[in-house]
Order: structure tokens, then sequence, then C-alpha cells
């Protein structure tokens, strides 16, 4: 059903349940989408209900987002939502055109049950609110908007009840810390971000390592340089399957199967840049998965101490990061994430979880190779 500006309608005359999604196609490089979770006073009152590319799902699941590069798609499961939470308001911001250039921009809840054109509404906005889901005592409701501030993301922001640093004008003020929109960190276990090709081929995919390159302590009271590594085992569609790592000098080839690379190894910690892994997305049709691990080669296994960090970044994608913000300081390698080919897209995954050796890590994510003992010299 197509719904026009300002209407509302119970979600059941709508043929829809509770447990339901809402998806957002939008036209414009750079747009940002986010639900507001607002108490009943259309005010945030907790930030984690504020979900967006930082801060992918509500701590108990109700609202998730899997953001791609040209739609954001909510699963809700309104039952879940704390009573604390009155509402879902449902936004689009740019930071510098109007969101009415972001045509198309369309809202469809369980795909054609409910359409909704916000941008034929729209003129000079660059933060709008597009639709809301809302308590009522009839059950719950879906109304449309279209509506927002020339402002952008901070009268948004200020308009909610949040606060915002001043700022000389005319540079618009921040977003308060919670509410960045500008990188994805994949926060909690098995997390997931979509994105799909802008162009042709997802261009140069580069993986970064980055770490607290401080001395550890070693096991007979001296401190040694902690060596750590960024690993990728992989599987391509035709079976072929392997590990780019410094272990056994096997770096790899950016230009020829299996079209990923290692840099170099950075075994002192003097490169204030870490270590990097390309892959060439020109060919990332021809492979299948990557695991990513971190490895510490050498000094005392202590995952807390590394504040290890992996960002993947694209060209025309946001930056994705994963932080080893947790540990197994009995075990020497971390398997970070998960990259998979999932119908032409690039899905990844954070996994987060701790194991003895690289074998472990390629049985857990389903690669199975023959492992033999290795050294970097």
């Amino acid at each position: 059903m197509q719904l026009q500006r300002g209407e509302k309608r119970g979600l059941s005359d709508l043929g829809i349940q509770s447990q339901c999604t809402v998806k957002i196609d939008f036209g414009l490089d750079g747009v940002d989408i986010a639900a507001f979770g607002l108490n009943q006073a259309k005010q945030i009152g907790d930030d984690r209900y504020v979900v967006l590319f930082s801060n992918t799902s509500t701590p108990e699941g109700a609202v998730r987002l899997t953001p791609y590069s040209d739609t954001a798609s909510f699963n809700l499961d309104l039952d879940k939502l704390p009573s604390s939470i009155d509402r879902l308001i449902f936004t689009a911001t740019h930071d510098t055109r109007p969101i009415s250039d972001a045509r198309p921009l369309v809202v469809s809840v369980d795909g054609n049950k409910a359409l909704f054109n916000v941008a034929e509404h729209l003129t000079t906005e660059k933060a709008v609110m597009m639709c809301e889901i809302y308590r009522h005592s009839s059950g719950w409701k879906l109304g449309t908007i279209a509506a927002g501030f020339a402002g952008g993301l901070a009268a948004l922001i200020t308009h909610f009840g949040g606060e915002v640093a001043d700022t000389p004008p005319p540079t618009p003020p921040p977003a308060p810390a919670p509410v960045s929109l500008k990188k994805i960190t994949l926060e909690k276990s098995n997390s997931t971000v979509s994105l799909k090709k802008t162009g042709a081929s997802f261009g140069e995919i580069i993986l970064n390592l980055n770490w607290n390159q401080n001395t550890s302590r070693g096991f007979f009271g001296g401190t040694k340089q902690l060596d750590l590594d960024l690993g990728v085992i992989f599987e391509m569609q035709d079976g072929y399957a392997g590990v780019i790592q410094a272990l056994g000098r096997t770096f790899g080839d950016f230009n020829n199967e299996p079209y990923i690379e290692l840099s170099g190894d950075d075994r002192t910690g003097a490169v204030a840049a870490g270590e990097t892994i390309r892959v060439n997305g020109r060919h990332f049709d021809q492979i299948k998965k990557l695991g990513v691990f971190a490895l510490i080669y050498d000094g005392a296994p202590n995952w807390q101490q590394t504040d290890g960090v992996v960002r993947m970044n694209m060209p025309g994608q946001p930056e994705i990061e994963i932080r080893m913000n947790e540990g197994r300081n009995d075990k020497r390698l971390c398997g970070v994430a998960l990259i998979e080919n999932v119908n032409g897209e690039l899905q990844m995954k954070r996994h987060m979880k701790y194991y003895p050796s690289q074998k472990g890590f390629a049985d857990d994510i389903g690669i199975f190779l023959n492992w033999v003992g290795a050294t970097k010299d």
C-alpha cells in the first residue's frame, strides 16, 4: 500500500506483525540512515537505542540494522522493546547535500505492505524524519512524516533532546560520540555488515592491523617487543584454499590468484601503520570466503595489552573496524572476522574467538587445510 505524508495506520491493519522489516532505499552516496528509539516525551533516553552504523543492534536485539551501500534494512521485533521505548523514528542525514537529492528515497515495510516515497516531499533539509513506528492503545502504529531540518544532524539531535558542542558558525556542531555515522564498528558477537559494489567492482580492499607497540613483559621478568601478525585464511570459488601470512613467507599475490597480498612483516613494531593485507576487489567474485586473524608471534600472549584493532577500507564505503577487546591470554591466535561473498555482496562478520594455532580457526570457519610448521626465517 502506498502511504501519503502524515498518514497513520495500525500495523495489524496493514497485515504487518510485530516482527517485521523496515527497508530504506536511497540514491546518494554519503546518506546515513538511523533509527532513534525515543521515550514518551519523544526524547533520547538511552543511547543504546539509537541504531546506526556504529551501533547496529539494541541490547536485546529488538532492532537490528544491516547497512548496505544504497540500502539500510532494519529487522524489528517490537515485542522485545522495553516499555521505556515508546517509538522508533527512522531518519536520513547528509553532511553537505539536501536529502531530496537522494532520490529514490523510499521506505518499505515488509516488502510492499507499506510504501512511502519520502524524497518527493522534501526541499532543502539535510536531516529528515522519514517515518515512525509507535505504541498506541490499539497496538503498534506506523506514521509517515517526511519533515526535517536544514541544519543537518546537529539540529536533529537537538530536536530529540540530545546535546551537541558549540562550534563557530558556519560549521555545524558535531554530533555526540554515540551518534557517529562515519564508520561501522562491529562490537557484538556475530554482528554483520553487508556491502554492495558501488561501481564495477569493490576496488582495492585494505585490511589493516594496528596495536599498542609498547613492550610486553616476558616470562622471566624482562621486556621484549611485541610482534603481532595479520593473516588471512582464504577459499576461492574454484576450491583453491590457503593462508596468507608472514610465517613461511606466504605473502600471496595481488594481481594473480588468490588476489590477496600481505604488504610485509613488521617484526619491530616500528611501522606506525601496523600490518596491511590488500585484496584485489576486481576479482572478489572469484573469492568464496576469507578468515582474518591476528597472531602474537613473539612476546607473552597478553591480548588486553595489545589494544589491537583490525580495520577494513575500500573506495566509496564506510570504514569497518573490529577491536580485539576480549582476550584469552593462553591462546596466541585471535580469529577476528569472517568475510564472505554472498551473492556478489561482501559480508563481514565479527568472529572474535581465540585458538592455539591457525588450524583451529580454519576448521571453525569451514576451510580445511593440511598444516605444517613454519617460521619467518
